[in-house]
C-alpha cells in the first residue's frame, strides 16, 4: 500500500479552471454567455471527482472497487462542493442584489457537477479495467 504523489494532470486541470474562471470574470463571460457556467460546473465536478479517485484509491487498487462504489465516491465529492457553492451563490445573491438564483439555474449547475463526476468515474473505471486485462 503505497501513496502516490498528487497527479500533475489534476494540478494542470485546476490551474486551467482557475485561469478560465478569471478570464470569465474579467470579460463578463458568465453574463454575456448564459451557458458558460455549464462547462465550468462540468469541469469543476470532473476535477473534484478526479481528486476523489486519487485521494480514495491512491493506496489501493481501483480495480478492486465496484463501479457503483466508485461512482458514489465521485458524486459525493462533486456534489458536496457543488451544493456548498450553490448555497454560497444564493446567500451572496440575496445580500447583494436582493434575490437568489432561479431554481432551474441551480439544478442545471448541480446536473453539470454530476455529469462531470460521472464522466470521471466512468473513465477511471475503464482505465482500471484495461489495466487488469
Amino acid at each position: 500500500m503505497q501513496s502516490r504523489a498528487f497527479p500533475v494532470i489534476l494540478f494542470v486541470f485546476l490551474i486551467a479552471i482557475a485561469v478560465v474562471n478569471g478570464l470569465a470574470e474579467v470579460y463578463h463571460w458568465y453574463w454575456e454567455m448564459r451557458w458558460f457556467d455549464m462547462p465550468m460546473h462540468f469541469a469543476g465536478g470532473a476535477w473534484l471527482a478526479g481528486f476523489a479517485v486519487w485521494w480514495q484509491y491512491s493506496r489501493r487498487g481501483l480495480a478492486t472497487q465496484s463501479f457503483p462504489r466508485l461512482l458514489g465516491v465521485c458524486l459525493v465529492y462533486a456534489l458536496s462542493i457543488g451544493l456548498v457553492w450553490e448555497a454560497y451563490e444564493a446567500v451572496v445573491g440575496y445580500f447583494t442584489v436582493g434575490e437568489m438564483n432561479e431554481i432551474l439555474d441551480t439544478l442545471s449547475d448541480l446536473l453539470f457537477d454530476i455529469l462531470g463526476g460521472t464522466t470521471v468515474a466512468v473513465l477511471a473505471w475503464v482505465k482500471a479495467k484495461l489495466k487488469t486485462t
